[in-house]
């Protein structure tokens, strides 16, 4: 029997790996369960929607520990995110300067908080909180500079809504996984992700944090650390790139 065909986004163009949506909803859960069991559940942040935000712009390719920095700096130098707003963009550049590109993230902060205080009169995004997750999402994604990923970040961590974020790291590992076709766009991951997860934020938070803990320490770029993985018997990469070419192997020096 000849071995089936890997599916790619042209055999399935909803962009899904394969046509048995219950059954990836499944995985994605299952996957859930054991990275949450080796991981641990992420405490859910105790900032409001505006610093999550700007914490989110911080952290862009930027590392947690630069990135907590920058913002702890941002609050000392600045008492009020009004000050900050009216700051000089000197001032805010000089505060964030350890983290990537400070540059172009100091002024893209106080345009947002232009326009969020243009749009509502005040810079403050809590009302955010008490829209329909579709709505806020919308509203966010109007500001400048803000992506489908940063939205649903403020969403999903200030909120509590379910809104998954999907990082390189989700997109990385979920793709291997199989729950989404390899051509599939970080953007639009995060539709097709969210669709195979219920609508919890608890799940949807455990989900994202526990994918992008296991793209950075195990389901690493380039070479993946599949020996240390708890997840492979769920994991198509696995098949296809390990299991696969141990028996090709075995039969080989069979027949030798």
């Amino acid at each position: 029997m000849a071995p089936q065909a890997r599916r790619t986004r042209g055999a399935n163009d909803d962009g899904y790996a394969s046509t048995d949506r219950a059954a990836l909803a499944a995985t994605a859960l299952e996957v859930t369960r054991r990275l949450v069991a080796l991981y641990g559940e992420p405490a859910w942040s105790a900032e409001g929607p505006l610093g999550v935000l700007i914490g989110t712009i911080l952290s862009q390719r930027t590392r947690d520990a630069q990135t907590g920095a920058a913002y702890a700096a941002l609050k000392r130098r600045f008492p009020s995110w009004e000050t900050m707003r009216d700051a000089p963009l000197a001032e805010v550049q000089k505060a964030i300067a350890n983290v990537n590109w400070p540059e172009l993230k100091a002024p893209r902060l106080q345009q947002i908080a232009r326009q969020v205080t243009a749009e509502r009169g005040a810079l403050n995004l809590d009302f955010l909180c008490d829209l329909p997750a579709e709505d806020a999402l919308a509203w966010l994604l109007k500001l400048t500079g803000v992506g489908p990923k940063t939205a649903a970040c403020t969403l999903l961590f200030a909120c509590r809504k379910p809104v998954l974020p999907v990082d390189v790291h989700v997109h990385r590992v979920s793709i291997r996984l199989g729950l989404i076709a390899p051509k599939v766009t970080e953007e639009a991951a995060h539709d097709l992700l969210q669709a195979l997860l219920p609508p919890d934020a608890r799940i949807v938070y455990d989900y994202h944090n526990s994918l992008l803990l296991h793209g950075q320490r195990v389901c690493v770029g380039g070479r993946p650390r599949c020996d240390r993985c708890a997840l492979t018997s769920l994991c198509a990469y696995y098949r296809a790139n390990v299991e696969d070419q141990a028996k090709s192997e075995t039969v080989e020096h069979g027949t030798c």
